[in-house]
């Protein structure tokens, strides 16, 4: 019996150990078909005959009865141990082993041949395979893209308070104008300034910077090109059109004019309308052109200084009331100017608003006889009629004509004679694009400048 244990266990180990390979499934068909034929399916050891010899020839006195007991005993021990302990009997448990269950070796000898590849030895503990589980992954990473989304939309989408300055130089005064105001700022004209590398109405210099990052709604500052510098004795401006050919000269010397830019950056204080002290005046507005959104402070120094410059060519003396926009003067203080130079005669120079945007042309204000301007009234509408013809002949606008003005401060504290000029309304849109252009205020120039040389010539 122990013979049988030991072949079947080696039988066993060398199936296992050939499992995987053909030689392993041939041993197990032949084994499956050994048992289905019923042959042995261990070979046994034959048992050595010696012992029996010598009991024959060493106990031939021995009763009959001894030798059937030890037959008996034999057979006892060649009986498997479930049948000598008797049919009745259950077997002892085998540790590991249970009814219905493959386990050891007999386990394993049962299989069929498909099923030897999927056999595992009992003891032996094989984690199962877990499926890779990506959708909490997927779930976190369609979070993040969300969240993401969002943040991108407020940084990219949510209004902001600041904005880029848009580049200006080199564009057209009316284009810059355009563009600036499209993303939210404010432009203006700070300066006018010659140049003999730009075209007139070209944008020079900008402030704050291109690209620079301000509040929107900032204001940003525009230098003007006026064009290449006249040459001595001929008109300025190759493209401005050639007003009415100027009157023979005649000399001037010792005559002296005022001319006042009207407006100024910082706003004017309240003031009596006269001497007498009637009624209190507010102070001027500060006006901007209805298109390009020009100051009017700007605008009248541009021309009140190309009358400047062509007055001087004609050997006329010229004062100026104030030389920058940076100033706070009183219409009281500029009459003062004149009346202290010497002044034969003060030019104010507006470019006034109206509440209808159809009123356009050019018109010419003088003070109306009172009690402060008597002395100067027949003087001052006689230069507002010189004017007002010579600015129509160069301008080629509508006639509004000339108006005598009561209670006008700089007309009535006025000690020499004096005019406004009033060559186009900002309030205007063709007028306000007019003005716009040097060529234009260049044309006004002229036309003032003509007029105050034929009131000089018929004083």
């Amino acid at each position: 019996m122990y013979c049988r244990k030991e072949a079947r266990s080696d039988f066993a180990n060398t199936l296992v150990a050939a499992r995987t390979s053909d030689p392993f499934l041939d041993a197990m068909k032949l084994f499956k078909r050994r048992k289905e034929d019923g042959e042995s399916l261990f070979e046994e050891e034959e048992q050595p005959e010696h012992a029996g010899a010598e009991a024959a020839s060493g106990s031939q006195g021995v009763d009959t009865s001894t030798s059937a007991e030890k037959r008996v005993d034999a057979e006892e021990v060649e009986k498997p141990p479930d049948e000598a302990a008797g049919g009745d009997a259950e077997p002892d448990a085998v540790p590991g082993e249970r009814a219905g269950e493959r386990t050891g070796d007999e386990g394993f000898f049962d299989l069929e041949a498909d099923e030897v590849a999927a056999y595992q030895p009992a003891g032996v503990i094989i984690a199962a395979k877990k499926p890779l589980n990506l959708v909490p992954a997927l779930k976190l990473i369609l979070l993040l893209a969300v969240i993401g989304g969002l943040i991108t939309g407020v940084i990219f989408i949510w209004p902001s308070s600041t904005a880029r300055v848009p580049s200006l130089v080199g564009q057209s005064l009316t284009d810059a104008m355009s563009k600036a105001r499209a993303e939210g700022f404010d432009p203006a004209v700070r300066a006018w300034k010659f140049s003999e590398s730009h075209a007139d109405g070209v944008i020079l210099v900008q402030d704050p910077k291109a690209m620079d990052v301000v509040d929107k709604g900032a204001g940003i500052k525009l230098t003007v090109s006026k064009g290449p510098l006249p040459d001595e004795g001929a008109e300025p401006g190759s493209t401005a059109a050639a007003p009415a050919p100027a009157p023979q000269q005649t000399p001037f010397e010792g005559k002296c004019i005022c001319i006042d830019a009207g407006n100024q950056m910082n706003p004017e204080e309240t003031e009596w309308s006269d001497p007498g002290q009637s009624t209190k005046v507010p102070p001027e507005l500060l006006e901007r052109g209805t298109i390009t959104g020009n100051p009017e402070y700007l605008v009248n120094m541009d021309i009140a200084e190309k009358l400047k410059n062509l007055l001087e060519k004609d050997g006329i003396k010229v004062v100026m009331t104030r030389e920058s926009n940076d100033v706070q003067l009183s219409n009281i203080a500029r009459d003062e100017i004149a009346y202290n130079a010497g002044a034969a005669l003060l030019v104010s120079i507006h470019c006034p608003t109206s509440g209808d945007p159809m009123q356009m042309g050019s018109r010419t204000l003088y003070p109306d006889r009172n009690q402060f301007t008597d002395p100067i009234y027949e003087s001052s509408k006689a230069a507002a009629l010189f004017i007002q013809s010579e600015v129509l002949k160069s301008c080629g606008t509508e006639d509004l004509g000339t108006i005598g003005v009561p209670d006008k401060p700089i007309f009535n504290w006025s000690k020499v004679p004096v005019v406004e000029s009033e060559p186009a309304f900002l309030s205007s849109p063709r007028d306000d694009s007019l003005l716009a252009q040097d060529d234009f205020r260049w044309k006004v120039a002229w036309g003032l400048r003509n007029g105050i040389i034929k009131c000089m010539e018929n004083p």
